[in-house]
């Protein structure tokens, strides 16, 4: 299975002698528990060992908007998640999460052995979190919400290799993820069911067309 989102070039040995040598702390989050809150006392990172997660805001009038999504082998946290200085974000788990935890310079600085494991995730980390942003600022810059729903359910084929897919969080969700209106989204939705360019139930999603946007 591809993914959008590699964590590092790094084999399963290699990735747990390197947390072997940065030691995070473990931690595990029921559904709807913050995880981490972003501002400018954070110095954390954090990696989704299992479950999902995501990132949001939401404004002094009530308006919610979710900035990322995490899946199992995530970074987010200091360096590697979206915040700004006028509203709040917060990570949250979106299901049950067994996070690591872990002090953001000790995991961007080389250890003291210097190794090569270290500098390979650094580089890999630093190319993911460009990339996450870029794949969302694609599906915001579309002008429809039509546009916005095919883009996001084309990357979601692409990281899965397959034309049917799993949502990684709630229709509600996704509304607040495509910044749009949730009731108009289901309208979308509806219509993009009826031509039969994709059929969907829940969170489950199979393209049944190729794609023109």
């Amino acid at each position: 299975m591809k993914t959008l989102y590699p964590l590092t070039t790094l084999n399963k040995k290699e990735i747990h002698e390197l947390f072997e040598c940065i030691k995070p702390a473990e931690h595990i989050f029921a559904k709807g528990e913050e995880i981490m809150r972003l501002d400018e006392k954070n110095n954390m990172a954090g990696m989704i060992v299992s479950g999902k997660a995501y990132l949001a805001t939401t404004t002094f009038s009530g308006v919610r908007t979710i900035a990322d999504h995490y899946d199992p082998g995530s970074f987010f946290g200091k360096g590697f998640s979206f915040s700004t200085d006028l509203d709040p974000y917060i990570i949250r788990a979106a299901s049950l999460c067994r996070v690591y935890i872990i002090e953001y310079d000790k995991l961007m600085h080389c250890c003291e052995k210097r190794c090569e494991k270290h500098a390979r995730l650094i580089d890999s980390l630093i190319m993911s979190t460009m990339h996450r942003a870029q794949l969302h600022i694609e599906v915001l810059s579309r002008r429809t919400i039509r546009d916005k729903l095919l883009t996001f359910f084309r990357q979601l084929s692409k990281e899965k290799d397959s034309r049917t897919f799993e949502l990684p969080f709630s229709l509600s969700d996704l509304a607040d993820y495509i910044s749009v209106d949730r009731s108009a989204m289901m309208r979308e939705l509806k219509k993009l069911n009826d031509e039969k360019l994709i059929v969907s139930h829940a969170r489950k999603v199979s393209i049944l067309k190729d794609i023109v946007i």
